[in-house]
């Protein structure tokens, strides 16, 4: 093209899965116009030999009249006679020269090539083709339709066909049997007359195809039209497709960035939730320590001078038996119980670092379960597992976790009816996640809504202590890298896991 010229680059149908229109409709267009052409030819091949044989036939039947008029009346009568006459002598017949001789000046600028004359018993007793005479037509089915009165023609096609003084060579002939019928209606005779329509049929097909040509080019004018139409209506809805699969990739492309938009809303909520959660658990703590230190400035001070004055009032009064000894005795323990719970406040608000040190696991946690108090109605398991297993922790730090554990399964087991057995299963071994220690009790077990709040400050089940301490063994335990997991059923029992790596490398407390 030339330089410069505006080139519109049409879309290619051709791979897109939304629009093969524009191939559909050629295949299927193709196909419906050759079927179409086909039938047409066949109907029109039909309809014109059809009128052709119709046409002839009743030229056939007007000539035959014709003939009849001429040459039957004088043969009318002697049919009987003649009837009797074999091939040779009809054929040496004075009349039979006669009826040739009329036949032929009938015949003259005509386009009939053979007239043959039936006798009502189907013997030929007249035949332009001389060596025909005498044969009988009795079994031919146009003859015996035209002996019951119908008129019958066929076209045929024949590569040699003998006609008066000359031989035809591929020619087309339309035969017709013509009944002869007597002045009582009855059929006396039968005429079979021959004509060639070979230059007829010529000029037909000539016709015909001509026809069918300006049919196909009306076809292809049409399909040529509705391509352009389709192709219109293809290169639309393709540029409408691209439009919408590219509005299909921006709303995707929105989508994603509001997805996205959303899940670091979603992602800054959750995190300024936890930040929120962490800055109250710091107040909490804050508030803590602050009541830790007003409690144990306040109160350990006054219950020294009290436990020192409860010890005085017992020494001065054990030999007097005034009765006050189970005072003085529940007065004590429960001072020793304020001395505990101030100790779990100083020790949940501490902040210290661990005193880490190596501590062979097994022959320590026997030791330690040993020297605890083991009442005589609960069964007590310890089964070690971890053989010379080694771990580097704060071993004072540790004690307070298993004996708050052990304390928490025995006091959990004293509150159950007597009835039910009464056992507490502490074992060690190795795991995926290092050292695992395990207090299995058959305690009441505790509810989800319990068991999702019981690491939570100041959260009790107990009718005394201040609920410091599950979230004081959760500490430790985190100080060192560790953690803890409960598994409760209501009536069944309790399972606590606490675990800590085995490396020796020191952590700071969290």
């Amino acid at each position: 093209g030339c330089a410069g010229a505006a080139v519109r680059r049409v879309p290619s149908l051709q791979g897109d899965p939304m629009f093969p229109l524009v191939r559909y409709f050629s295949i299927a267009s193709a196909v419906t116009i050759v079927l179409a052409t086909i039938a047409v030819s066949a109907v029109i091949t039909v309809s014109t030999t059809q009128q052709l044989i119709e046409e002839r036939e009743a030229s056939n039947v007007d000539l035959t009249r014709a003939f009849a008029n001429v040459i039957w009346p004088s043969l009318r009568g002697h049919d009987a006679e003649i009837q009797a006459l074999g091939g040779d002598e009809l054929r040496s017949h004075p009349r039979t020269a006669r009826l040739a001789e009329q036949v032929r000046d009938l015949m003259a600028g005509l386009s009939i090539v053979k007239v043959n004359l039936y006798a009502a018993n189907g013997n030929t007793l007249f035949s332009t083709e001389a060596g025909a005479m005498g044969e009988s037509k009795a079994a031919s089915p146009g003859f015996r339709a035209a002996a019951a009165g119908q008129v019958t023609t066929e076209i045929a096609h024949h590569e040699r066909f003998q006609a008066p003084g000359v031989e035809l060579v591929d020619v087309d002939v339309i035969g017709s049997f013509v009944p002869i019928r007597g002045p009582n209606g009855a059929v006396e005779a039968v005429f079979e007359v021959h004509d060639d329509v070979t230059g007829t049929l010529a000029t037909v097909e000539f016709r015909r195809n001509r026809l069918i040509l300006l049919i196909s080019l009306l076809f292809l004018g049409v399909y040529m039209v509705l391509w352009f139409v389709v192709r219109r209506a293809a290169d639309r809805l393709h540029d409408q497709h691209t439009e919408i699969m590219t509005a299909k990739t921006a709303l995707e492309a929105t989508n994603g960035e509001l997805a996205e938009e959303i899940r670091m809303r979603e992602a800054a909520q959750s995190e300024l939730q936890a930040a929120h959660e962490t800055l109250l658990q710091k107040e909490r703590l804050a508030t803590l320590g602050q009541l830790t230190a007003t409690v144990s400035h306040e109160l350990r001070n006054p219950m020294g001078a009290i436990r020192s004055s409860l010890f005085l009032v017992k020494q001065k009064t054990a030999e007097a038996e005034l009765g006050i000894e189970r005072a003085l005795d529940r007065a004590e323990r429960n001072i020793v119980r304020c001395d505990g719970i101030i100790s779990d406040l100083l020790d949940y608000a501490r902040e210290t670092a661990p005193k880490l040190a190596p501590l062979a696991v097994d022959d320590w946690l026997t030791r330690t379960l040993a020297d605890m108090e083991q009442p005589e109605d609960v069964e007590i398991v310890v089964e070690t597992g971890a053989a010379d297993a080694s771990i580097t922790v704060d071993e004072e730090w540790l004690r307070r976790v298993v004996i708050n554990l052990y304390d928490n399964a025995l006091q959990a087991m004293a509150e159950q009816p007597e009835e039910r057995p009464r056992r507490l299963a502490v074992s060690s071994g190795l795991g995926a996640r290092g050292l695992e220690v395990v207090f299995e009790d058959s305690g009441p077990g505790m509810d989800e809504e319990t068991l999702g709040r019981i690491f939570e400050p100041l959260f009790s089940t107990k009718s005394f202590g201040v609920g410091l301490g599950l979230p004081t063994v959760k500490k430790v335990l985190e100080a060192h890298g560790g953690g803890i997991e409960y598994q409760s059923e209501v009536g069944v029992g309790t399972r606590v896991t606490v675990w800590l790596p085995i490396e020796g490398a020191e952590r700071e407390a969290a």
